[in-house]
């Protein structure tokens, strides 16, 4: 009797449960869909009532517009060489960073723990500012100002970003420390203590054993910071002015459709666009194709790397 009373409530549960990660899903996936759906359409399907997921009349031509007047290539190719120089630098100092928090004792160890505990709760835009100003005047120790008489002025070039990469300081970098640091505190000392007796020094110990075995959690590290620093709208845009990365790219694509909203369609007709830009729906669609355009990398790396994700969250767990 409790046998079968206990796989009847293990049965309802796993409805509730399959239905609760369906809902769940879709709620997430729904607008994505939708906007994959609009990318893809012609305008007179948007007013098909007949119409509703999978266009009658598919067509790249809304992808082509969007990539023309975004500059796709040249956006894409400045974001990806900025997105993965900035990734590795930032994963590699925070996987050293963590395992120093987990490994080893220095002076103020736990008070600089919670600085980068709370670094996680300070939005990256609460310190762009102080940012910006600590850059356009850049100076080390005073000696900089003390050798030219004024501080140099490092905006508009890459070299705040391999600053704040380097030092630790790049967007997220204390959750991602934080992730390195419970990993490696998961990994049983007695393997360290057996390459000491070996004659393994620490660095041979981290390079040859620690990352070897963070090997799931390098990737997931990676996947997170590639995703953030490719979506980064501030501080390329604040640091970096005169470079267009694709996110900024697809603002100024989105500005571009605006304006020939406001101007009716005689100046669209005059530049020979075809699209209707008065009309909302319109716009959503051409919004779409630009979207998409944008998050079409980012779908690739979640579809190769999401193995690694769910390998690292099995993995790793938050232990102490």
């Amino acid at each position: 009797m409790l046998s079968n009373k206990k796989k009847k409530l293990n049965m309802i549960w796993a409805v509730l449960r399959a239905v609760f990660i369906i809902g769940f899903a879709f709620v997430i996936l729904y607008p994505i869909l939708t906007m994959m759906s609009k990318a893809f359409m012609e305008s007179r399907d948007l007013y098909d009532s007949s119409v509703l997921w999978i266009p009658k009349n598919w067509t790249l031509e809304n992808m082509g517009f969007a990539a023309d007047k975004m500059g796709f290539l040249t956006a894409f190719g400045r974001s990806l060489l900025f997105t993965l120089s900035g990734t590795i630098m930032q994963t590699f100092i925070c996987m050293m960073a963590g395992y120093a928090f987990a490994r080893y004792y220095f002076p103020m160890k736990g008070l600089l723990f919670t600085f980068v505990i709370l670094s996680i709760l300070v939005p990256p835009q609460q310190i762009l500012t102080p940012l910006y100003l600590h850059l356009i005047d850049f100076d080390l120790f005073g000696i900089i100002t003390a050798i030219k008489g004024s501080g140099l002025n490092l905006t508009s070039t890459y070299i705040p970003f391999i600053l704040v990469s380097l030092t630790g300081f790049g967007l997220r970098n204390g959750l991602f420390i934080f992730l390195f640091r419970q990993f490696f505190r998961g990994i049983p000392k007695e393997t360290e203590e057996a390459a000491l007796v070996d004659g393994a020094g620490s660095i041979r110990i981290f390079l040859q054993i620690m990352v070897p075995a963070a090997v799931t959690m390098i990737v997931t590290v990676l996947l997170f910071s590639f995703v953030w620093q490719w979506n980064d709208m501030d501080y390329a845009s604040v640091l970096l002015p005169n470079e267009r990365m694709l996110p900024q790219a697809f603002e100024i694509f989105n500005t571009y459709i605006k304006e020939f909203r406001m101007s009716g369609p005689g100046l669209a007709a005059e530049h020979m666009i075809k699209y209707d830009l008065s009309d909302y729906k319109v716009l959503a669609m051409l919004r779409s194709a630009g979207v998409l355009l944008v998050m079409f990398p980012l779908m690739i790396v979640y579809l190769i790397a999401q193995r690694f994700f769910v390998e690292s969250i099995d993995r790793s767990g938050l232990v102490g």
